[in-house]
């Protein structure tokens, strides 16, 4: 039986998903500071409300 690779899915969702992903990734030259640097700035645009995990303090 053949394995399918992740690049292999026969997943129309996935497909999809990867090729946005590959076109966003593409327009800003693979460079992930202005991926992340775009994404932030979308979204603090959105207007939702952002939550972050509570900081946890290590216990030594």
């Amino acid at each position: 039986m053949k394995e399918l690779n992740d690049k292999e899915t026969t997943d129309e969702v996935i497909q999809e998903t990867r090729r946005v992903k590959e076109a966003l990734a593409k327009s800003m030259d693979f460079d992930i500071d202005r991926i992340l640097k775009d994404a932030r700035l979308k979204q603090g645009k959105s207007g939702r409300k952002i939550l972050s995990p509570p900081v946890q303090q290590l216990v030594n």
